[in-house]
């Protein structure tokens, strides 16, 4: 019976968007299950929640915004806590929600995560736009480092003490290998 009460919470944890909307039965249904296999967790749509990992739970919350069909998401730090395996998931993750039409945007504090995943980057400083481009040029810049309180990243550094001239250059290319390295 405990269990019972779980798997309907993890349905009801998704569902409660459309639910609060006033949607029927037959039309929440088939959503909440098309968001648990977007989100890759329809195999444990009968798990009780508690046994789900760090970052399948991360996964429940965005199944929970993807039921109701959002054109962009915003999200704070999505792999805060997680080691390189699930960081890797739930980026790879976001990466194909992207691919699939679904505007993704990322806060954080994560320079690798930024180089690696976001082929555009914001930068923020005093409530104004410093800078819109790449990531490789933004951690590249010291003037826009120094500005916006970012930290200077090791990749940065091993450029310039190689006398590395097109530092953006090397950056793409290093992390790319790392990327293909991984997989």
């Amino acid at each position: 019976m405990t269990v019972h009460l779980f798997v309907q919470f993890y349905f009801d944890e998704v569902a409660l968007g459309l639910v609060n909307r006033g949607l029927p039965e037959e039309v929440v249904r088939p959503r909440v299950e098309a968001a648990l296999k977007t989100c890759g967790l329809y195999p444990f749509r009968n798990w009780p929640v508690s046994a789900l990992s760090y970052g399948q739970k991360k996964r429940v919350t965005i199944a929970s915004i993807l039921v109701l069909e959002p054109k962009i998401i915003l999200l704070d730090e999505p792999t805060a806590g997680q080691d390189l395996y699930h960081y890797t998931q739930i980026m790879d993750f976001l990466a194909e929600l992207n691919r699939r039409g679904t505007t993704v945007v990322l806060i954080t504090h994560d320079m690798h995560l930024m180089l690696e995943y976001t082929p555009r980057a914001v930068v923020f400083h005093d409530g104004r736009v410093i800078c819109d481009t790449s990531a490789a040029q933004v951690l590249n810049s010291p003037e826009i480092v120094a500005t916006a309180h970012l930290k200077e990243t090791s990749l940065y550094h091993l450029a310039n003490l190689c006398g590395i001239d097109r530092r953006e250059e090397f950056t793409r290319r290093f992390i790319a290998a790392d990327r293909e390295v991984r997989r």
